[in-house]
């Protein structure tokens, strides 16, 4: 706790503009368990806050770093420059009846990793709009969606995959045995559904059913143990989502243990 009272201290002391009794009740409502980035929490209130500081080092610190994920993902000099505006006024903006949205940042991971995926997903959905408007030489117009969503499906697996990996085995762990039983022999086994309704006794409706629950519940499972390890808002997780439901099939089919 007295380690937990210093950190708060400090975060006070470098951003004026945050109070501690504000810091307090965000960690507060977030949960003090340990597993939060205090510093970057306070920094992210300060910024919510509209703290000077914190701004000139959001400014100056943060938005440069994330030019080097924005050029991965195909962007120019100009795209850059026009992803990391809109960045600054989606995440600093106020918003009427409620804060900034830099505020909905949860601690879990750190804030860099967290405003990198903000910068990501705005950059990819910038090329999209950019690419809506272009034709190719035939005269069939760019399919702009299909093009951003793989290239932002790469991008998340090159950055997410350890994480994926951990929070795909913990949430299979969680599963009852009969249900990872289910998802061995459905995926791994390759057993259609008629073949495990003979197995398990039961009519092939049935099974269907089981192993379509037991799916969902590993990628429920999967998608909350990476939002806590992230910190990542439920509005910020469809490009997550995304991830996972691609590769949930893959990897039930390539672990090299889902026994019970």
């Amino acid at each position: 706790m007295a380690e937990l009272d210093e950190a708060i201290t400090r975060a006070c002391e470098t951003w004026p503009g945050l109070t501690e009794p504000a810091l307090r009740e965000r960690l507060e409502t977030l949960g003090t368990d340990g597993g939060l980035e205090v510093a970057d929490v306070a920094f992210a209130l300060a910024c919510a806050r509209g703290d000077a500081a914190a701004l000139r080092h959001f400014d100056a610190a943060y938005l440069p770093a994330l030019r080097p994920a924005l050029a991965r993902i195909g962007l120019d000099d100009a795209g850059i420059d026009e992803a990391l505006q809109r960045v600054r006024q989606e995440l600093l903006a106020p918003r009427e009846g409620g804060a900034p949205r830099v505020a909905n940042y949860g601690g879990r991971g750190p804030f860099a990793a967290w405003l990198r995926s903000v910068a990501v997903r705005t950059g990819l959905k910038l090329r999209e709009d950019g690419a809506r408007n272009v034709e190719l030489d035939s005269g069939v117009q760019l399919q702009a969606g299909s093009i951003a969503d793989d290239a932002e499906l790469a991008y998340m697996k090159k950055t997410y995959g350890q994480v994926f990996e951990r929070a795909f085995r913990s949430a299979l762990s969680a599963l009852p045995a009969q249900d990872r039983l289910l998802l061995k022999q459905r995926f791994k086994h390759h057993l259609g559904v008629e073949d495990l309704g003979r197995v398990h006794g039961v009519h092939a409706g049935t099974i269907s059913r089981r192993v379509a629950a037991a799916r969902d519940a590993l990628a429920k499972g999967t998608r909350e143990a990476m939002m806590r390890e992230l910190g990542v808002p439920k509005d910020d997780m469809s490009s997550i989502l995304r991830m996972i439901e691609s590769q949930i099939d893959v990897t039930l089919t390539t672990l090299e243990s889902t026994e019970p």
